[in-house]
């Protein structure tokens, strides 16, 4: 039976009106919600203890852990590896700094960094990660990489015209940032992302992501800014950050990067990989 038009009129506009509520509240969850999905940091009652300095094969005697107060009442945890024979009184290395991806506590650089071979490495927890203080916000964690950039430079050991940069995955938008705007030496990304944005639409499409993102991660803008040597390390399968999405990203470097798949890993396994560590050294070491 054919609904009478008159009433036809009456319930169209309530649909409308009921799927736009819908969603604007759904708009509204992800807003608020926000930092949970983009930096998801893990729960500090979580934290596997076996992966503490001093369990299993950590080479503890290549390891400080430090604190590093990066604004007011803010302090990030922190370790330094520095290999057997290194940092040594008058000994100044080329170093790098690690910044993490979305959901990872980077202690487990304390157990797993030996494919990194004679690289001095300094990695930091994001704000809210694992033990260190403050919420992660884009703004936050770039001055973070600043103020970490600046506390390295100014290391003994280290030599301050051979500080690089790796990120991972969400790092890598730290990284990028960070490169475009301070004189490190050469640049590692894993998984990289030409713009967060980007990456949501593709999670959410039915939401305004350019105007709901607080940390949006538009790396693809900064890459005109970095002169340095880059390498770009993608994993075989990554469903997380597609391909796609990565070499989008090269084509926006002012420098060519150079660019290499390493066999057998996923999003996940790529950094821990001891065959991609390696490549990683022998670049930052070149």
């Amino acid at each position: 039976m054919n609904m009478p038009a008159s009433k036809t009129s009456r319930v169209v506009p309530k649909v409308a009106l009921s799927a736009s509520m819908g969603l604007a509240a759904y708009w509204s969850y992800l807003y608020f919600s926000q930092t949970k999905h983009v930096f998801c940091p893990a729960y500090k009652a979580l934290i596997d203890e076996s992966m503490e300095c001093g369990a299993s094969t950590a080479p503890c005697d290549e390891l400080t852990e430090l604190r590093l107060q990066v604004a007011p009442g803010i302090e990030l945890e922190g370790w330094v590896r520095l290999p057997a024979g290194q940092g040594n009184p008058g000994d100044r290395a080329p170093c790098a700094i690690y910044f993490g991806g979305r959901s990872e506590d980077v202690r487990w650089l304390l157990k797993e960094a030996r494919g990194f071979k004679d690289l001095p490495l300094v990695f930091f927890n994001h704000r809210g990660y694992g033990k260190s203080q403050g919420k992660p916000e884009e703004r936050h964690l770039v001055a973070d990489a600043h103020a970490i950039y600046k506390w390295v430079a100014q290391q003994p050991w280290c030599n301050r015209e051979k500080i690089s940069v790796i990120g991972r995955s969400l790092g890598t938008g730290v990284a990028m940032q960070l490169a475009a705007s301070a004189p490190i030496h050469k640049l590692v990304l894993f998984t990289p992302y030409d713009s967060l944005v980007n990456i949501a639409r593709r999670k959410v499409p039915l939401a305004p992501v350019s105007l709901l993102l607080r940390s949006k991660f538009k790396s693809h803008e900064w890459a005109t800014q970095v002169h340095n040597p880059t390498f770009v390390l993608l994993a075989e399968e990554d469903p997380v950050v597609p391909h796609s999405s990565s070499l989008r990203l090269v084509q926006h470097f002012a420098v060519k990067p150079l660019v290499a798949t390493v066999k057998g890993t996923n999003h996940v396994s790529l950094p821990h990989d001891v065959d991609a560590q390696g490549l990683v050294a022998q670049f930052l070491l070149a």
